[in-house]
């Protein structure tokens, strides 16, 4: 093994040894598995990945919804049109940016750190306007490549602050900057970063931004360009003027950096200097997803072409004792242990409701794949109505069972893989009953005395909820399958609006299916 190696085994398993290290790499690499090209996964499977995190789930749909997809903005409700709108890779890719932005500002104070995620936000935005401005087709890898382009730099900042440290130290002295991250560290930012992407499964393209450009590359014609590999150290160097250089120093600097990169992206310094502000002010929409508060935002400002002098508040913000509590309640640390975690209020639960409906009666009347609709009508009824489990069985016409074909929620991989029962009109359960008969039911306690006995013995173990409701799934005149949803505690009630949206969501899926087998 040659010594390069050995060093980038040896800082990787400095950093596996840290506390919350080994799960996020698993949680990605999970994600990377699904979304592979060999992967027999459905848009469904990775949907029911990222919904098991809540937090996760609502930054990728401000993402999914923001002006970075500016032809599909604000038409998003749901996780798993996402991944059929944006593409398996694209969401894969952008939770897992999420996924690690988010961990390195939970467990770091570092300034640096806070730079280092804003610069690659920053950097993916510029990447994509550069690609879109001199028409280079899938802006969208650019964005994601541009945001790892420093990822082994953001990994150094974060895991090895001493190593970082004598780092800025040799800059000081005149080392350039590989030379520098060779005696500090033992290898370069991009080979550090290459190999954890390698260890994550990352995507060659993704891979490949992150490699330095040979010596003459630059030089070169612009038809034999890697554009995967250019373009996001063009966007990196671009975003190191706006948050690194004096008001003053920003325009040399920038007509330097366009000399260098002229001859591939000939893009005029005024258009470049309005692309870079519009990239400030775009990032302030992700005040959220990036957890930006008043003062990072100001900041921000001060990067701008416009800015005339960087200043600092001399005395900091006034924070009254409701907003520190606020504050505090918003950072404090989830119990890891807990399960898939759903929409936090009613009426932000009755408001996705209403979103998923609408966006599912869009996207019905275009072209569609009954497995993404069903998805959706999952996923809506899952984190709208707050069910712990929902489960969509089908009858097999050959056994007469009805077999459980998707499912969300807690155990669900179990529930599909061992769920199912016999339909028939002489049985005297829930189900059946509610199959025969074409009825809607929900039970807020399957224990209460009037319905105990009508449980069926196969509703237990995973699949057993204390309060469920069953909307059949019924096309001329025949139960062909069913929609369940189960709440782990009795008691739970739906009101009049929930009901219906249910009855909504049950119907579309046999309107889909109706125009499914019409060919349609």
């Amino acid at each position: 093994m040659a010594p390069k190696d050995i060093t980038i085994k040896q800082l990787i398993t400095r950093m596996e040894n840290e506390e919350n290290f080994p799960a996020i790499s698993q949680h990605i690499a999970e994600l990377n598995s699904k979304a592979a090209p060999t992967s027999e996964s459905s848009a469904n499977e990775l949907a029911a990945l990222i919904l098991r995190d809540y937090s996760l789930t609502s930054r990728l749909l401000k993402v999914a919804n923001s002006a970075m997809y500016g032809q599909f903005s604000g038409t998003i409700s749901t996780v798993s049109r996402a991944v059929v709108v944006l593409g398996f890779e694209q969401v894969q890719l952008t939770a897992a940016s999420l996924i690690f932005f988010e961990h390195l500002q939970d467990k770091s104070k570092s300034h640096y750190v806070k730079e280092a995620v804003l610069s690659a936000f920053l950097s993916g935005i510029l990447a994509r306007d550069l690609a879109k401005s001199i028409d280079i087709e899938g802006w969208e890898i650019f964005y994601i490549g541009a945001m790892f382009h420093n990822f082994g730099r953001l990994l150094t900042i974060n895991y090895f602050p001493e190593e970082f440290s004598n780092y800025k130290q040799l800059l000081d002295t005149g080392l350039d900057k590989k030379d520098a991250a060779r005696q500090a560290l033992g290898v370069t930012f991009s080979e550090l970063g290459i190999s954890v992407a390698k260890s994550w499964s990352l995507p060659d393209q993704i891979v490949v931004s992150m490699k330095l450009p040979k010596e003459g590359e630059l030089k070169e014609n612009g038809k034999k360009t890697n554009h995967q590999q250019l373009l996001p150290r063009f966007a990196n160097e671009l975003c190191d003027i706006t948050m690194n250089f004096p008001p003053q120093e920003k325009r040399k600097q920038l007509i330097k950096v366009l000399a260098k990169y002229g001859k591939i992206y000939p893009v005029r310094l005024n258009d470049v200097v309005s692309m870079m502000d519009v990239a400030i002010k775009e990032m302030q929409k992700f005040t959220e997803v990036l957890r930006l508060n008043s003062t990072d935002i100001q900041h921000l400002d001060q990067r701008s072409f416009n800015a005339t002098e960087e200043t600092e508040p001399k005395n900091g913000p006034t924070i009254t004792k409701q907003q520190a509590t606020v504050a505090l309640n918003k950072f404090e640390i989830a119990n890891p242990d807990q399960g898939p975690q759903r929409l936090t209020t009613a009426e932000k639960r009755k408001q996705h409701l209403r979103n998923g409906i609408q966006e599912i009666t869009n996207v019905m009347l275009d072209d569609f794949s009954l497995d993404d609709i069903l998805s959706m009508i999952m996923e809506t009824i899952y984190r709208g109505i707050g069910f712990n489990r929902v489960v969509i069985f089908f009858k097999d016409p050959k056994s007469g069972m009805m077999q459980a074909r998707y499912g969300l929620g807690a155990n669900a991989d179990a529930i599909v893989k061992e769920t199912s029962f016999l339909v028939a009109e002489t049985a005297k359960d829930l189900f059946n009953m509610a199959l025969n008969e074409n009825k809607d039911l929900y039970i807020g306690n399957i224990s209460d005395v009037e319905v105990r006995d009508y449980k069926p013995s196969w509703f237990d173990g995973s699949i057993f909820s204390s309060s469920l409701a069953i909307y059949p799934i019924v096309i001329n005149k025949t139960g062909i399958g069913l929609i369940y949803g189960g709440h782990n505690e009795a008691g739970e009630h739906l009101d009049s609006e929930q009901l219906n949206a249910m009855k909504t969501l049950r119907n579309q899926a046999a309107l889909a299916i109706k125009q499914t087998l019409a060919g349609g």
